[in-house]
């Protein structure tokens, strides 16, 4: 019997030295944070690689690194605070349609031991505040999945256009102001040369990196006479017409209307089509009317092979 309980005694000890050497040695990260978000992944994605606050306050240039993105299932992020360095792994996995687990592991290389052990204890302020910015983190992506909505129809498509366009480049969060910086530009020079506006305004992005989110996209202007387009060295005449797409009508701030983006490859990528790469938004409201940005309506064709 005594035999027997010691064997037993070491066990234990055992389990609790290799639980002990896992916990405070193996293990990548200090602590670990959970969620769900009522939104798809490529919402969440963007949301949280866009973030750039910690405890309220707007992050320094160069304060929080992102790294090893892989859009939409995780990224990683190197924050720079009170002279400490603390790792984020971010990994999101879609649930259905309209949820997404997210899960936030944190870790700070420089004091992991004492970190573990404060953790341990329940006296740790290091893990007090990942809590509470990861929290105010999905509280606030809960807050901007409310701010707008969209839904996929059947396939469509657009007949030709003409138009007056201006190539540019931007972040996908400096679209907008993208655009803002050269609607003047396009609106005199469609009134200038008496060329008529035929439609709404609208972008066609002819090339996305989800790595940088960086974006080539001409914007343009229909218009009524494109005969009379006159040369001009920045302003070109564009001829738009998309054969076949997979469509989206979006709901909300044009500042995130690449948000239906996501759910639009994801129904490609499972129906097995194939994309130009193309994507093309139709913008129906005018944001300088006053009218609430929840309705706002755009169009968004994201261009499919024959």
């Amino acid at each position: 019997m005594k035999r027997r309980k010691l064997q037993i005694s070491i066990l234990i000890l055992l389990l609790i030295l290799v639980v002990a050497a896992w916990y405070f040695f193996l293990k990548k990260w200090d602590y670990k944070v959970m969620f769900t978000a009522p939104v798809h992944s490529s919402v969440a994605y963007s949301f949280i690689k866009n973030y750039n606050e910690w405890d309220g306050k707007t992050l320094k240039p160069g304060q929080l690194v992102i790294s090893n993105p892989e859009p939409w299932t995780q990224l990683s992020a190197e924050l720079q605070l009170n002279d400490e360095k603390w790792d984020f792994d971010w990994y999101l996995k879609q649930k259905n349609d309209s949820v997404t687990k997210v899960v936030v592991e944190c870790s700070n290389p420089d004091r992991a031991l004492k970190n573990r052990l404060d953790i341990l204890l329940r006296r740790s302020a290091y893990a007090k505040s990942v809590k509470r910015n990861v929290k105010i983190i999905r509280d606030k992506l809960k807050k901007r999945s409310e701010e707008f909505h969209y839904s996929i129809t059947n396939d469509s498509s657009i007949a030709e256009i003409a138009c007056v366009a201006i190539s540019t480049q931007s972040t996908m969060r400096g679209k907008a102001d993208e655009m803002i910086r050269n609607v003047v530009d396009l609106n005199m020079f469609v009134k200038d040369n008496n060329l008529g506006l035929s439609g709404d305004p609208m972008i066609v992005i002819h090339k996305w990196d989800p790595q940088t989110d960086v974006i080539d996209f001409d914007f343009c202007f229909p218009v009524v006479h494109p005969e009379r387009m006159p040369d001009d060295p920045r302003i070109k005449l564009e001829k738009v017409a998309v054969p076949k797409a997979l469509y989206a009508e979006y709901f909300g701030n044009y500042c995130y209307s690449d948000y239906a983006w996501g759910a639009l490859y994801e129904k490609i990528r499972k129906e097995e089509f194939e994309t130009t790469g193309r994507i093309i938004e139709v913008f129906y409201n005018d944001p300088h009317t006053g009218e609430d940005d929840k309705d706002w309506k755009a169009g968004i064709y994201m261009e499919l092979k024959k």
